[in-house]
C-alpha cells in the first residue's frame, strides 16, 4: 500500500505577511489614484468642450443682438417721426406718403431676439454643468440667462402693443397695397427696409380722424417699451461680449 505524504508548507513570519499586505494596499491605492486622475482629466476635457460650445452660442447671440438692436432703433425712429405728424394735413400727397412710410415700417416690422441657448440647455439636461468647478464662471452664466429672461418679459409687452397697433392700422388704412406691387414695393430686412409707393393715390386713409388719431397714440405708446427693450438688449450685448472674453481667458481658448 502506497503512503502519500503531505507536502511541507513553509510558514511565513509576520514580517512577510505585512510586506505582502503593504504591496497589495499600494497596488489598490495606486490604481484608485490613477483612475481618479484619469477621471479628473476627462472631466476637465469635457468641461472645456462645453465652454467652447457655450462661447459659440454666445457669439451667435451677440451677432443677432447687433442686428435686432439696429432694426428696432429703425422702427422706433419711424414711430417717433409718425408721432410728430399728428397735426399734419394728410390730404397733401407728400404728407400722406411720409405718413404711410412711417406707419408701414413702424406697424409692420417686429424684430425680436431669440437666444441660442442650445449649449446651456445641454449642460443642464446632461448634468455636466456640475463639472464647471469655478463658481465665478457658473455665476456669470446664470446671470446671462437671467438677463435673457428679462429681455423675453419686455419682448412680450412689446409684442402685445405691436399686435394691437397693427389691428388699428388695418382699420385706418386698407392693407391691400402690401400685396399689390403696382401700388407699393416694400423690402423687409434687418438692416434695410425700403418703402416705395408707386401709386400713392390708390391708397386711401380712413376719413374718420378719430380712427387715424389712434395710430398716433399707438406710435407714442409703443416707442417707450420698444426703447426699454432696446436698452435691455444693448446691456445684454455688452455683457455677452465681456462673458465671451472672460470664458476665453479662464479656459485659455483660441480666438
Amino acid at each position: 500500500m502506497e503512503v502519500h505524504h503531505h507536502p511541507q508548507i513553509e510558514k511565513k513570519n509576520f514580517k512577510e505577511y505585512f510586506l505582502e499586505f503593504i504591496m497589495i494596499f499600494l497596488a489598490v491605492t495606486m490604481g484608485f489614484f490613477a483612475e481618479s486622475i484619469q477621471e479628473h482629466f476627462n472631466n476637465k476635457e469635457v468641461e472645456k468642450r462645453n465652454i467652447e460650445s457655450l462661447v459659440k452660442c454666445l457669439a451667435s447671440d451677440t451677432a443677432q443682438l447687433q442686428h435686432v438692436i439696429k432694426a428696432n432703433l429703425k422702427v422706433v425712429s419711424h414711430l417717433d417721426s409718425l408721432v410728430s405728424m399728428r397735426k399734419a394735413d394728410l390730404s397733401i400727397t407728400e404728407n400722406k406718403r411720409t405718413f404711410l412710410t412711417h406707419a408701414v415700417v413702424g406697424f409692420s416690422e417686429d424684430w425680436y431676439f431669440n437666444t441660442n441657448d442650445a449649449a446651456l440647455q445641454q449642460l443642464k439636461s446632461s448634468g455636466t454643468l456640475r463639472l464647471i468647478h469655478k463658481q465665478n464662471v457658473v455665476d456669470s452664466i446664470y446671470k446671462y440667462e437671467l438677463l435673457n429672461k428679462a429681455i423675453v418679459a419686455q419682448q412680450n409687452d412689446s409684442y402685445w402693443l405691436f399686435h394691437d397697433a397693427f389691428e388699428d392700422f388695418k382699420k385706418a388704412v386698407g392693407l391691400f397695397f402690401y400685396a399689390d406691387t403696382s401700388v407699393m414695393k416694400y423690402s423687409f430686412g434687418y438692416d434695410n427696409s425700403g418703402v416705395q409707393f408707386k401709386n400713392i393715390d390708390d391708397i386711401s386713409i380712413n376719413k374718420d380722424k378719430d380712427i387715424v388719431n389712434i395710430l398716433f397714440g399707438d406710435a407714442a405708446t409703443m416707442a417707450g417699451p420698444q426703447g426699454a427693450y432696446i436698452q435691455l438688449m444693448q446691456g445684454q450685448l455688452a455683457y455677452g461680449k465681456n462673458l465671451i472674453a472672460f470664458l476665453k481667458k479662464e479656459y485659455r481658448l483660441q480666438n
